[in-house]
């Protein structure tokens, strides 16, 4: 199985899931949602992987990626698709979960079988063209999600999201004799290894802090251009075209992504990108001009969109043998956490305090993150830093 059919995979499933997240968010809104509602709609998408991507990331590492990547994709095809049946705000609820954990099993088993194609050296390539996949998606599924809401209204959007994925699951049940079978028992493995020692590898935990970091400006950027835009009275195609120039850009500087490592190194790039997207945060709340908002969302787009491949290629690489795929389920499960508490926080935040302060709690979280990664990478390269 080449990386190419593992694109083709990760674009589909992605592509849904992108736009789900957008719909799911502008239906709880022309429903008449509150910030605080919309934030908790983002977070049902991560409580359930938060609780289980772990247990998940241990189950593939025993019986391979080939179940749980049919079952991933096929999951999230199904329960895009059941939007089209929920009339209600409350309705939404369950179906974002759902949505949440397909993925969730998806990615774990994707990123996974990512990691383990081709030789060692190739691993940052494939990553990136696993991030380029992503960031495509994005700019697809956000555009064109924004497009078939104004066009055909929130349920028949769904329903054309839906089919994207459900390809996504032929493509798994195709292919999947090509994909790497079920490991075999590793008898010198402890029968009861816990997640707590592949914390305490630091360069795994500097992995793992990035990848929190990074997402929790995507939550924070994903829930404040939905809002922001409504309240400019914006349409939802224009709200979509604003997501997908974020993705858009992110797809061009990964582009460049391993020519900048080789500069900078993965520290230098990480915290350029995160103090860049601070300042970005900042610079959107002081302007309504359309003009201007597009050019900003680019800016982060560029700053922020490099991070993604760099995290899950670090965490993969310093896993310890035999258990990628539960190090890939703790930084799913890392990142869950801050999908379900970064939108319900600060979805009450802006509800309270309005956007001024959603925008500026953005940037500040973005600025200390540039600064735990300096701090990080300081300590790396001091005797005992350690790997």
């Amino acid at each position: 199985m080449s990386i190419y059919h593992v694109v083709a995979i990760v674009l589909l499933t992605h592509l849904g899931v992108i736009g789900a997240k957008l719909l799911i968010a502008l239906y709880a809104i022309d429903l008449g949602a509150t910030p605080l509602q919309v934030g908790l709609t983002f977070a049902l998408f991560s409580i359930l992987p938060a609780l289980f991507a772990l247990t998940a990331g241990r189950w593939i590492d025993r019986t391979g990626v080939r179940l749980p990547l049919a079952l991933g994709c096929g999951g999230v095809g199904g329960a895009i698709a059941l939007i089209w049946a929920a009339p209600g705000l409350w309705a939404l609820y369950p179906m974002a979960a759902l949505i949440g954990v397909s993925f969730m099993i998806y990615a774990v088993a994707g990123q996974s079988l990512v990691g383990g194609l081709g030789a060692p050296q190739e691993r940052t390539r494939n990553f990136s063209y696993y991030s380029l996949g992503v960031a495509l998606a994005g700019v697809i599924g956000r555009a064109s999600t924004g497009v078939a809401i104004d066009l055909i209204g929130h349920r028949g959007a769904a329903l054309c999201l839906a089919i994207a994925p459900l390809f996504a699951f032929l493509m798994v049940i195709v292919l999947r004799a090509r994909m790497p079978a079920a490991p075999r028992e590793d008898a010198s493995r402890p029968a009861r290894a816990s997640a707590r020692d592949l914390w305490a590898r630091p360069a795994l935990r500097r992995a793992l802090i990035a990848a929190a970091i990074i997402e929790s400006g995507n939550e924070l950027f994903a829930l404040f251009v939905p809002l922001y835009g409504s309240s400019l009275g914006l349409s939802a195609t224009f709200i979509g075209l604003l997501l997908a120039t974020y993705a858009g850009a992110s797809f061009v500087v990964r582009m460049v992504l391993p020519q900048l490592v080789r500069r900078f190194g993965e520290e230098g790039v990480l915290c350029g990108a995160l103090a860049g997207a601070a300042v970005v945060g900042i610079l959107m709340i002081s302007t309504s001009v359309p003009a201007l908002l597009l050019a900003l969302a680019a800016v982060f787009g560029l700053t922020l969109g490099c991070g993604m491949p760099l995290s899950m290629a670090l965490t993969y690489a310093r896993a310890p043998e035999g258990r990628a795929a539960e190090a890939i389920g703790l930084r799913q499960t890392v990142n869950k956490s801050i999908e379900v508490t970064v939108p319900v926080g600060f979805g009450a935040l802006a509800g309270v305090a309005g956007l001024v302060p959603l925008a500026i709690a953005l940037s500040l979280v973005l600025a200390a993150g540039a600064g735990v990664i300096a701090r990080d990478a300081r300590r790396r390269r001091t005797p005992g830093g350690g790997r």
